[in-house]
């Protein structure tokens, strides 16, 4: 289920750059392909967390943790800074200006103003 849920959070990040891309005019291809390799190359690292949970029940890796739940984690909340960053990047109102400099690096009044100029 950790998995899913995992893929789940890889979905909603990919979901919302491209929403954050469209809504900012900053849309392009190949950026929207390299995002796409990436989000597959998170897919794979956690393909590989969970083969070794599972090979770790035949075979004396070395390892005796839960590689794959350590993965889940770090995906996760990769995605979820990532995914607010976005959000901010949309629309800085919807979160605290504290927070979106510390994920997006972007203020209020910076925002608007690149807004202005568009």
């Amino acid at each position: 289920m950790a998995y899913l849920i995992t893929f789940y959070f890889v979905i909603l990040d990919f979901v919302t750059g491209l929403c954050k891309a469209f809504a900012t005019g900053t849309f392009r291809s190949k950026i929207m392909r390299q995002g796409l390799f990436h989000k597959v190359a998170l897919l794979l690292v956690l393909l590989l967390g969970w083969l070794m949970d599972y090979a770790q029940g035949f075979v004396d890796l070395g390892v005796d943790l839960p590689v794959g739940a350590a993965v889940c984690v770090y995906i996760i909340l990769m995605e979820v800074g990532s995914s607010i960053e976005n959000l901010c990047r949309m629309n800085p109102e919807l979160m605290p200006d504290k927070l979106c400099q510390m994920f997006g690096g972007l203020k209020l009044e910076e925002h608007r103003m690149e807004s202005e100029n568009r």
